[in-house]
């Protein structure tokens, strides 16, 4: 891969020298590099005719296709920036980004998935699209420094923010992949993650600029392991990536045993623990990988290849890659002692821009480096927020957060920014969210989930139904950012300075007295009002071998995972309708919210 620092033009020099070679795979069709070309011009073109210029926004609200990836690299090929727009999320967040990022137009898919917001913004359907047009698309100039997209991320403040990432750093990225993993044109890299993640960029780009195939696995079979392996399989899959809580799912199942292709196994967005590698290497003889970085370093910038030699504890994040750089601080500033514990601060040609339109939160983030050498003259770090400890050989190792930021299932998530949105409710005086252990009593006794929690209390003679608080985190949150338990207290405990005390919320929970009211209501005849959800009802009892569920219950809260999801999924179709997809799950996680859902188609 020639060291080209603008994507598209790594791309396009990609599809020239491999114009014969299968760029994409599905199940149903192949593309070829010389047609992903063409369609990626008819769309450049398209922007062009329609007045957007370089630097400017264009959204991308699409289920996962080839005509998606063509999308994302017209946009890069006209100079423009694409904001991937997750078809899960609730108009409100969707109203948001697109107006914080001060968005030039929408590509959406009337006839799939028709962006729900209404606005006056340039809208290009791609129902209208003539993709065997010949168009001879020719890009303007611009530079490296250009950003190529922009990705929302959970924020502190209650709104998400909007991280900018340069075309140089994300071509750094793959072109350390390619030097350190040497990908030939005959490897296949699965792509399944949604591309609303920063992970999906090297899934999708990093086998296109070297002449390999990606392979695009529909989001009804990446759920299920079973469909999944015969997936990969089926289509030859060398490479893949999973965020660890999904590796466990996959790993209990037990399907990486026929699965011999597979040369290497990444692990990201989570801290992976070493009981799973061993599992994963009893079952594959693939190279496992750990990988560290946010969504702000460009991608990732730690690797560290994890081996099954141990059977406790967490696997190392690693080293930096070469163009990264990383420090260690102290609460002053200052660099602490190997094996000391402090803050990650990241520097070098891996920083994203900052955030779109928030110079106030940029500033606060990035900040300047006062450690500047010969080598790496960044004038920037970006604090991490993350704690870590530099062992005697140089490798680093995560200890957790500084902050009150969370991983869940592979989604970053600022626990503030649940806080703010619930607050903004007329009848709450005080909320506090908190990330904690909950039993799984689902036949693993002694397991434990990690559950969202809220705890919050009423001003004076107010009365507040939770069923309208989670209405209302609905229309604003992701489904996997809204609490599965709602607790009200009779007040709020607090430190010395009259911040809410963390520690105390649980402990509170469990004192008599001090706790008001929590809100559990399991299913009854009582309270189901249809027919559907009596049959949801029925079939989450069965998968899940429980019989306390409430209808507004968060199904991976109740001891839920992929595999029984998947599950779910197909007793739903056989029994209640076969016009519900698994998106459809993750998106409406309650049998509430999928009842409803159902009803209305």
């Amino acid at each position: 891969m020639a060291f080209e620092r603008l994507l598209h033009s790594v791309l396009t020099r990609s599809f020239t020298l491999f114009s014969n070679n299968t760029a994409i795979k599905m199940d149903n069709r192949n593309i070829h590099y010389e047609q992903l070309s063409s369609m990626s011009d008819v769309i450049a073109q398209e922007l062009r005719e329609n007045g957007v210029k370089p630097g400017e926004v264009i959204a991308v609200y699409l289920n996962k296709s080839a005509e998606m990836i063509a999308c994302l690299i017209g946009i890069m090929k006209v100079g423009a920036i694409y904001l991937p727009l997750d078809t899960s999320f609730p108009e409100e967040r969707l109203k948001f980004m697109i107006e914080n990022s001060e968005a030039k137009g929408v590509i959406d898919d009337k006839n799939n998935k028709p962006f729900p917001v209404v606005h006056s913004l340039l809208n290009i359907n791609l129902v209208d699209i003539d993709w065997v047009k010949k168009v001879r698309f020719e890009s303007p100039m611009i530079d490296d420094s250009s950003p190529c997209y922009v990705i929302y991320t959970s924020g502190s403040t209650g709104r998400p923010k909007g991280v900018l990432v340069s075309h140089r750093t994300v071509v750094n990225y793959l072109h350390w992949m390619q030097n350190t993993f040497s990908l030939s044109p005959k490897d296949v890299v699965l792509a399944q993650t949604t591309f609303s993640f920063d992970v999906s960029v090297w899934e999708m780009f990093w086998p296109l600029c070297i002449g390999a195939s990606c392979a695009l696995i529909e989001d009804e079979k990446k759920y299920d392991p079973v469909l999944l392996i015969d997936f990969m399989q089926a289509h030859g899959v060398t490479v893949a990536q999973f965020v660890p809580t999904a590796l466990h799912t996959i790993a209990d199942a037990q399907v990486f045993k026929g699965c011999h292709q597979l040369q290497h196994l990444f692990s990201g967005g989570e801290a992976l623990d070493q009981a799973l590698v061993r599992q994963l290497s009893s079952q594959t003889s693939a190279i496992i990988h750990n990988l560290y970085g946010p969504t702000e370093a460009s991608i990732f910038c730690f690797h560290w290849r994890a081996t099954a030699k141990k059977d406790k504890g967490y696997v190392p994040i690693g080293k930096p890659i070469p163009h990264a750089k990383a420090y260690v601080l102290d609460e002053k500033g200052g660099l602490v002692s190997q094996g000391e514990t402090g803050e990650l601060y990241l520097a070098g040609d891996i920083l994203a821009k900052g955030y779109i339109n928030n110079v106030s939160m940029t500033e606060s983030k990035f900040v300047d480096n006062p450690f500047i050498d010969a080598f790496f003259n960044d004038t920037r770090m970006y604090k991490t927020g993350d704690r870590v400890r530099e062992r005697e050989d140089g490798v680093m190792e995560y200890l957790g957060r500084m902050d009150r930021q969370v991983k869940i299932r592979g989604h970053r998530i600022e626990l503030s920014e649940i806080e703010s949105v619930i607050f903004n409710i007329d009848e709450i005086k005080n909320i506090a969210v908190s990330y904690e252990n909950e039993m799984n009593v689902n036949n693993n006794a002694g397991v434990y989930n990690k559950v969202l929690k809220a705890y919050f209390t009423l001003k004076d003679g107010e009365e507040l139904n939770v069923q309208s608080i989670k209405d209302y985190l609905s229309e604003y949150l992701p489904f996997y950012m809204c609490p599965s338990q709602f607790i009200e207290l009779e007040k709020m405990p607090t430190l010395n300075n009259e911040k809410t005390d963390y520690s105390q919320l649980e402990s509170v929970r469990k004192i008599i007295g001090k706790i008001k009211r929590e809100y559990i209501m399991p299913i009854s005849k009582s309270n189901i009002t249809n027919d559907t959800e009596s049959k949801i009802s029925a079939i989450w009892k069965e998968v899940l071998n429980k019989g306390d569920i409430s209808l507004s219950d968060n199904f991976f809260d109740v001891g839920g995972n992929s595999l029984l999801m998947a599950k779910v999924h197909r007793y739903i179709k056989k029994e209640v309708t076969d016009k519900v997809s698994i998106m459809d799950l993750l998106q409406f996680p309650t049998i509430k919210k999928l009842s409803q859902h159902i009803n209305k188609q």
